[in-house]
């Protein structure tokens, strides 16, 4: 234990404390960006709210609850244990996903989380550690967190799937739990989304699509519906549309590295293409808006009001700003639907839990 604290901290100073002088801003950046994201394949954990994207703040309050934990003999708070871990929803080895069975006489409403990592890592254990998730199953809402393909190639050698693979995974899990809805005692006309970063952009893709049952599929599973009650989002970008994305947002010209792996091309440049530019406009849930969309809940850190960011912001800074979420609520406000934003200048008119539990008992409560 001693060592783990040792290398820890160890970790964590040469990214806090190291002098970007000597760098150059715009390198000592890039530099940081790099020591977090491989503190971040160490110690997932630190990932405070599974964006999947490792903040120095979340390394340093990460270091500093551990050294508390081990000067005072406690443990570090372990998430829930599944009813059903590594539950098989489809044939590519990273369909399995994790059931969590809400106690209840009645059938309940669930939660489906799926973990962030940039469509490139992460994984549905992040789930059993979210406090929504542990509220919801107080709460009688039962959840499911899924794995689902990656847009490259995994440490498991599992085959890499670019866009619309993970999206279409998201949306067998939403079909596979309705087809579990008499053996996992489960509602299937109140199911919610929600998710960090990449976990967040798939929940608001399925959830914004248009219904993808199809009644005369062979395959049972996808003759379900894929339509949902509402979504609870963590730090999600609505577009990824890179054009979008640099004139609302800002940040840097690349706009982040998870693209080029997902929409299966070489360079940015590539995007240009016709064929291309058409996969663009369908990856993003900006584009689906429509009048029979659900409800959501799109929360983020920072202020809105910092847009546009500087070509130097760093790529978890610009991917996860607050500018999304004003762009998804602008929409739905054309269209008199309720997209409640949550970030530093739009304080929350509710929690996450009393936003699903509304949703789940009275839609319209919500506009209220």
């Amino acid at each position: 234990m001693k060592r783990y604290s040792s290398l820890v901290g160890r970790i964590a100073c040469s990214m806090l404390v190291v002098a970007p002088l000597a760098l150059g801003q715009q390198q000592a950046t890039s530099a940081t960006d790099e020591r977090l994201a491989g503190y971040l394949k160490r110690f997932p954990a630190a990932d405070a709210n599974a964006d999947g994207v490792l903040t120095r703040p979340e390394a340093k309050a990460f270091h500093a609850k551990r050294s508390r934990q081990q000067k005072g003999g406690g443990k570090a708070r372990k998430g829930l244990t599944p009813t059903e871990a590594d539950v098989r929803y489809g044939d590519h080895p990273r369909n399995v996903l994790d059931w969590f069975r809400a106690e209840s006489d009645v059938p309940t409403p669930v939660l489906i989380f799926f973990h962030g990592g940039g469509f490139v890592a992460g994984d549905k254990q992040k789930g059993a550690t979210q406090p929504v998730s542990r509220q919801c199953l107080e709460s009688g809402i039962s959840v499911v967190s899924a794995n689902y393909r990656f847009v490259r190639q995994g440490r498991d050698g599992a085959p890499a799937e670019p866009f619309p693979g993970p999206m279409l995974d998201g949306a067998r899990v939403v079909q596979f739990v309705r087809s579990k809805a008499v053996d996992w005692n489960i509602d299937p006309r109140r199911i919610a989304l929600s998710g960090g970063s990449a976990g967040a952009v798939m929940s608001m893709w399925i959830a914004l699509h248009d219904e993808m049952a199809d009644p005369e599929n062979q395959d049972p599973i996808l003759r379900h519906s894929t339509r949902v009650s509402t979504v609870v989002a963590y730090s999600g970008p609505t577009t990824l549309d890179p054009a979008v994305i640099l004139k609302h947002v800002g940040g840097r010209p690349d706009v982040h590295p998870s693209l080029i792996p997902f929409y299966g091309v070489e360079t940015m440049n590539d995007l240009q293409q016709p064929a291309k530019q058409a996969l663009v406009q369908q990856a993003s849930p900006l584009n689906m808006v429509s009048d029979d969309d659900p409800p959501l809940y799109p929360k983020y850190g920072g202020a809105i009001g910092e847009a546009p960011l500087p070509a130097d912001a760093s790529h978890g800074k610009s991917i996860h700003h607050p500018m999304f979420g004003k762009l998804m609520r602008d929409a739905y406000d054309e269209l008199g639907l309720v997209c409640h934003v949550v970030c530093r200048d739009s304080p929350a008119k509710m929690d996450e839990l009393a936003f699903l539990k509304a949703v789940f008992k009275k839609p319209e409560a919500v506009r209220e």
